[in-house]
This record gives C-alpha cells, sequence and structure tokens, in this order.
C-alpha cells in the first residue's frame, strides 16, 4: 500500500482521471477499480471548487444526511420503528423536496406517530418525527 496525494492507493484501487460535469476541469481521483467513468466523473465533480459542483456537493450532501435521520428516527434500528414502504417512501421525497417538486410532507403514520419531512428557509431538509399520546380515563 503506497500514499499518493495523500490518499491511500491500494491493489483495489487506481489512479483515475475524472472530470467535472459542469465545467469540464478534469481531477484525479483514487477510485475502486471497478468504477465506471460515470461514478469517477461524478466523485472529481464533487470535488470541483466551481460554483455549481460547489452546489451540487452540498445538495448532494443534505440528500445523504436526510436519508440518514429518516433511517435513524424510523428505519428498523429506529426504537420504535415504522412499515419499512413508509420509510422508502419518505426517502423518496427527500429527493422531490430537494428537486424543490414540493416544500414537504407529513405522512400520519398512525399509533400517534407523524413524520414530516420538509425544506427549511436555509436550504437544509428538516426530518421530524412527532409521537402523541393520549390517555383518557374515566371511572
Amino acid at each position: 500500500m503506497e500514499q499518493d496525494g495523500g490518499q491511500e492507493v491500494t491493489e483495489e484501487t487506481k489512479t483515475q482521471t475524472g472530470y467535472c460535469k459542469f465545467c469540464g476541469q478534469s481531477g484525479i481521483i483514487y477510485a475502486p477499480k471497478t468504477w465506471s467513468q460515470e461514478e469517477v466523473n461524478e466523485a472529481a465533480t464533487c470535488r470541483c471548487e466551481c460554483d455549481e459542483a460547489k452546489k451540487y456537493a452540498e445538495s448532494k450532501e443534505r440528500v445523504q444526511k436526510a436519508k440518514n435521520r429518516i433511517t435513524e428516527l424510523f428505519g428498523s434500528n429506529a426504537e420504535r420503528p415504522i412499515d419499512q414502504d413508509v420509510v422508502t417512501i419518505m426517502l423518496d421525497v427527500v429527493d422531490a423536496i430537494e428537486a424543490r417538486h414540493m416544500k414537504g410532507v407529513t405522512i400520519d403514520v398512525g399509533q400517534g406517530v407523524r413524520a414530516k419531512v420538509s425544506k427549511m428557509a436555509k436550504e437544509s431538509i428538516k426530518v421530524e418525527r412527532t409521537e402523541t399520546s393520549k390517555k383518557t380515563y374515566e371511572e
């Protein structure tokens, strides 16, 4: 294993040239040998310093963080998981919200659980789980 530009180059990786999909600038990417040119270009785009690439990388990171939070709050490893079909819908909604097709969505899962995903004013994506319990006693 050798060091090349601060990154480890192993037998499974190789130095590849990728191109920013916005400005066309080339960049050296240390990627698995199995990556296609499209994947290498994607990595180069996310590392490019042009304005469009920076916005793209920030957007991609925002979406990934929101999806991770959905999985954490609602997925199978959550304290009280919800149905996987609902989680899948929420994960798909994140892409639609980031693409500005919608501002947000609230899903009433039942049993007092609501799931909300929405775009905030400063471009962040908010993921919220609300659980309400109402207890009424009549003696």
